[in-house]
């Protein structure tokens, strides 16, 4: 039988396997490794842990996987079981800035994966250093970003950063009394609680919880 890549030998023998293999060794190989890729998309999806909060941190400090467990073990304390799944969780993000020159690229994108957290619903608390808090409240789209200190720090003694308008939307931790009691860095950390920008079909517990939250970590 004469076809395009030549007579087709018997199926399933040795040189019908020889043949598949030497005119469509490409066809299967790209095909299999759509398959392991899609299975693996597919595993990482249905094993990717649910999180009633995304908590940010943003800045210069290099927080080890230790502070990282000690943060979430704090948080998981005063959020709401939001998907019903039987317990708490709250995932807490590093976004660690290098600030050195020659990384200028990598700070670049650092930038932009923050910018992109605004649009993720779960995620509704910064923790900035100075640089990065002041960096924010220069842009004219803050209001429309963080929630005014007023609304959950109106008694602090503690230091407010301010934009231009006299508005404060970040505090000093400095002196955070379940910060420090936990061994967790924050001599230049600030808090910034996320705008409610959910609407009225919308679950806003998670903003609920994230002004509870400042107001421990402020203490």
């Amino acid at each position: 039988m004469a076809e395009k890549y030549g007579t087709i030998p018997p199926r399933f023998t040795k040189e019908w396997w020889d043949y598949c293999w030497y005119y469509y060794k490409w066809h299967v190989t790209i095909t299999l490794v759509a398959v392991i890729v899609a299975a693996v998309t597919i595993v990482q999806c249905v094993n990717r842990p649910i999180y009633d909060m995304t908590v940010i941190y943003a800045g210069h400090m290099n927080y080890s996987e230790g502070e990282k467990e000690r943060l979430e073990a704090i948080l998981n304390a005063y959020v709401t079981d939001i998907d019903g799944n039987g317990k708490t969780a709250v995932d807490f993000q590093r976004l660690m800035f290098s600030g050195a020159a020659g990384n200028e690229e990598y700070d670049y994108a650092m930038q932009t994966k923050l910018d992109l957290t605004f649009t993720e619903k779960n995620t509704a608390l910064y923790l900035m250093d100075r640089e990065e808090a002041e960096f924010y409240l220069k842009r004219s789209s803050v209001a429309d970003a963080f929630m005014n200190t007023d609304d959950y720090a109106a008694d602090t003694e503690k230091e407010i950063l301010r934009a231009a308008d006299g508005t404060g939307y970040a505090v000093n931790l400095s002196d955070s009394t379940i910060l420090k009691e936990s061994n967790i860095y924050c001599d230049d950390l600030f808090v910034l609680v996320r705008l409610d920008n959910a609407d009225e079909n919308e679950n806003n517990q998670v903003f609920k919880d994230a002004v509870n939250i400042a107001k421990e970590l402020i203490n």
